[in-house]
């Protein structure tokens, strides 16, 4: 009895045995595995990412952490109702005071009006802190698609001051935080494991870390990056913000060389800013062009160009004596496009980059010397468009379906497509999304379809972006087609 029950015992194991191996070499019994895990995906599918920002556990800088929010929900104040909730994070605190409750939020033209409860204005422990508390609301509300701007509000009334630091009356643009970068030294450690593992392997590349994490110090999505040098564990960037231009250091904490993580580490302006003109105190505003320079003796030649009658009026020149702490900006042509024009970037000069020919505007006190020199440059920006189209080509003859590939940078990688005939009619519409999103080039690819033609016709492929401002079409460029 024990050698028969062996025995059934060793064949039920060979059959199952053999039913294990048979389902481990039957390929069509087997289904496809998921890339991403359910969870994922459900939550790609019902929600939306947003950035918020907070104080670091120093209280000296920001951090950012990526919240989701329902898709549906009202963008505007699920951000201000999530920097209200406070950070996740252990590394991170609040950027509100105690009790601060958001009353209401509305846009118009671009700009926010968020309005909080009186407790938003309790006074922080130093202007800094609360110049970061500003500059984390603000910059969290800019990064939404639409938002140029954000008036805060109390109690339904403007205010000038926000704890000890002044804002002003009028709606703030997206602010850039200078200064040294605080991480703590735990956080590094678990961002460097996660780089590892290749959760976050952007962090090995300085350039995409400006661009993925470059909120913190307040870039955004339209500032221009370019990294000048890398060298020894240490990087430099120039970066463009609001016509102005920063010096970004980046460092590796942990070592030299691609296995190792960049981290923001300062940021530095390279511009004085210079007072407006102030007429009240006698000083005046005038154009010229430089004729001749003593650079020893500080004065300029110029040959006037008047702009206007008040300038008529103002008698200087041509010797004009440059004060020894006057600022000196050189305003560079940076980009053009068609739908913004010509971007420029201020940055400080010596009087020593002055030259002959140069055109100046120049802020003279009211004894006719010069406070302030902006020297315009004169060279010519080619243009490159932002969408462009590598096939079909102009001209060629195509039939239903055909393949349209390209290269975009454009806001959110968004790439619009239209077919139309010589009739305007709209043969086809549709939308794709390229492989990466502005400041960055990204591919894009598409199918396009229309019915059947009775007899070849002219049409005209249109390939754009939308605007995410107004919803204007941008960067378009037309294709003309033979259809058949």
């Amino acid at each position: 009895m024990k050698k028969f029950s062996l025995a059934v015992f060793v064949l039920l194991a060979v059959i199952l045995m053999g039913g294990c191996m048979g389902n481990l070499n039957a390929k069509d019994d087997n289904p496809p595995i998921n890339p991403k895990p359910l969870a994922q995906e459900v939550l790609e599918n019902q929600t939306k990412e947003v950035s918020l920002y907070f104080l670091n556990d120093k209280s000296n800088s920001l951090t950012m952490e990526k919240r989701f929010i329902p898709k549906d929900a009202d963008v505007l104040k699920q951000v201000v109702l999530e920097l209200i909730k406070g950070p996740n994070e252990e590394y991170s605190r609040p950027i509100f005071p105690a009790g601060t409750r958001l009353l209401s939020i509305d846009m118009q033209e671009g700009t926010v009006f968020v309005n909080f409860s009186k407790e938003f204005l309790q006074e922080g422990d130093d202007e800094k802190i609360d110049k970061l508390r500003v500059a984390a609301l603000v910059n969290a509300l800019t990064d939404i698609p639409g938002v140029n701007s954000v008036q805060i509000l109390v109690e339904g009334n403007k205010v000038e001051q926000v704890g000890k630091c002044k804002i002003g009356l009028e709606p703030l643009k997206r602010i850039m935080v200078v200064g040294d970068v605080y991480y703590n030294p735990e956080k590094i450690k678990r961002l460097q494991e996660r780089a590892d593992f290749g959760k976050e392997a952007w962090r090995f590349d300085p350039l995409q870390v400006l661009r993925k994490e470059g909120g913190i110090i307040g870039l955004g999505e339209q500032d221009e990056i370019a990294l000048k040098e890398e060298f020894s564990g240490k990087a430099v960037a120039e970066v463009v913000h609001d016509g102005k231009v920063y010096k970004v250091e980046l460092i590796q904490p942990f070592g030299k060389g691609s296995n190792y993580i960049w981290l923001i580490h300062k940021v530095t302006p390279l511009f004085t800013p210079i007072p407006d003109t102030d007429p009240t105190k006698g000083e005046t505003f005038i154009y010229g062009k430089v004729k001749a320079i003593d650079y020893e003796a500080r004065v300029i030649t110029i040959e006037r160009e008047y702009q206007d009658a008040r300038d008529l009026k103002n008698e200087v020149g041509p010797e004009i004596k440059v004060l020894p702490n006057a600022i000196i900006h050189f305003l560079a042509k940076v980009s053009y496009t068609p739908d913004s024009g010509v971007k420029y970037a201020e940055k400080d000069i010596s009087l020593n980059r002055i030259k002959v020919g140069d055109e100046l505007g120049i802020i003279l006190t009211k004894d006719k010397e010069a406070r302030a020199i902006i020297v315009s440059d004169p060279s010519l920006i080619p243009y490159e468009p932002n969408i462009k189209v590598l096939s079909p080509a102009r001209n060629e003859a195509v039939s239903s379906p055909f393949k349209v590939i390209g290269k975009a940078r454009v806001f959110e990688g968004g790439v619009n497509i239209r077919l139309i005939d010589n009739s305007g009619n709209v043969l086809n519409e549709t939308f794709v999304q390229a492989s990466n999103s502005a400041p960055s080039w990204g591919d894009f690819e598409a199918i396009v379809s229309y019915k059947p033609l009775k007899e070849p016709r002219n049409g005209l492929l249109q390939v754009f972006s939308i605007s995410p401002q107004d919803g204007s079409i941008q960067n378009l460029v037309s294709i003309p087609l033979r259809l058949k």
